[in-house]
């Protein structure tokens, strides 16, 4: 691939080449004249043709000025690719518009986007600078989807930043989330099974890989289509944290009252993988039995019982099957060393037999492509949130 720099009297031309950090471009593969790291440090732009909206250049800062390198269409659309979600790019309007907004709350928005040239639909995550942290949860996102690539976890397609807010560009899971399914349907013990097998399984992955997300909960998520539960992802990495790395800003918040782990309200407490898995639990419980583990009449109130929460034979009561209590007693111990790891839970998961007409679960899990259950007017009743 080559690209040229268009000078007052003349153009240069130079060839572009991709590397694993970097894309290189000069005279040639030993006169090397502008590296571009690929991190998010990194800003780029492009120009698009007015007339016929293609691409005809890509533009990096390079010693304080914008640099801009022109090429064929077909040129620029492979090192725009190659750059996804590995640089920041400056403006969304040369390739996406606009459909409809999804959500937002205090820390960002997510409004549907498509692209301009396939009328392809994502999602489009939005932060604001002016809030506290926004560049803190930005990068954390950004980075921990770089680095994880999982069936049942989001997709990272592009990132951009602006004057004023940060953007992230991730794949569209129209199925709506499992906090709004528990709201309106009453799910069977296979497609219980089905949904905790693909969410542990994404955290046993992320766990595997170093990291914890610190905020599993229904509204975390996510169904790739409607009615169908044997497809879902995990989102919302903004305070997801490497095991590895000490916690920078120690008064920023983490998780949500209800789903936490006890552990997290003690300041001096090192934060492990476990957190993850008492907040699953949280969510099995809420399958299994309708209700939510620990509650409130508000926020501040399930906070305080958070704090105190013990588990106890009445809360386990409520669980009618006795394999799904153990499972659950395990998940929710107070103490993180007694309880179980996401391994430990898929294992314990897969030697549970449930009974059903369409015979065993693992056949069911290998071979079930159809939904497993039809949700009527579910789509309007996710509408209404």
């Amino acid at each position: 691939m080559y690209c040229v720099r268009k000078h007052l009297l003349f153009d240069k031309s130079y060839f572009i080449y991709n590397n694993q950090d970097s894309i290189n471009i000069g005279e040639s593969s030993q006169k090397i004249k502008y590296v571009i790291p690929l991190n998010l440090h990194t800003i780029i732009d492009w120009k698009v043709n007015e007339e016929n909206q293609k691409l005809e250049a890509f533009a990096l800062i390079w010693k304080g000025e914008w640099r801009f390198f022109y090429a064929d269409q077909n040129v620029l659309l492979r090192v725009k690719e190659y750059m996804d979600g590995k640089v920041v790019y400056k403006s969304l309007d040369p390739f996406y518009t606009t459909i409809d907004k999804i959500e937002a709350n205090q820390l960002s928005s997510i409004r549907l986007i498509q692209r301009k040239d396939n009328q392809q639909v994502f999602a489009c995550k939005e932060m604001k600078k002016v809030i506290k942290y926004s560049q803190q949860l930005f990068q954390n996102e950004v980075e921990t989807l770089k680095q994880l690539s999982h069936k049942n976890i989001i997709t990272l397609i592009e990132v951009y930043e602006s004057d004023y807010q940060y953007s992230i560009i991730l794949e569209y899971l129209k199925g709506g989330s499992l906090n709004q399914c528990l709201r309106y349907c009453k799910l069977n013990n296979c497609e219980i099974d089905i949904i905790m097998q693909q969410i542990l399984e994404g955290i046993n992955y992320m766990h595997t890989n170093g990291y914890v997300h610190r905020d599993i909960k229904p509204d975390n998520i996510l169904f790739n289509d409607l009615g169908q539960f044997s497809h879902l992802k995990i989102i919302d990495f903004g305070i997801t944290q490497k095991l590895d790395i000490q916690e920078k800003n120690k008064d920023m918040k983490f998780g949500t009252p209800g789903y936490m782990a006890p552990e997290m309200f003690i300041q001096s407490y090192k934060i492990s993988e476990k957190v993850d898995i008492f907040a699953c639990g949280a969510i099995l419980y809420q399958m299994l039995t309708g209700f939510k583990l620990i509650i409130g009449n508000t926020q501040k109130e399930t906070m305080e019982n958070n704090k105190i929460f013990t588990k106890n034979d009445q809360i386990l009561s409520k669980i009618k099957q006795s394999d799904y209590k153990n499972l659950v007693a395990l998940m929710i111990e107070e103490d993180p060393q007694k309880r179980i790891s996401a391994k430990q839970a898929l294992n314990y998961l897969n030697l549970i037999k449930i009974p059903s007409h369409a015979g065993s679960l693992s056949i069911q899990l290998m071979n079930h492509h159809e939904p497993v259950q039809q949700i009527p007017n579910f789509n309007k009743l996710i509408n209404k949130q």
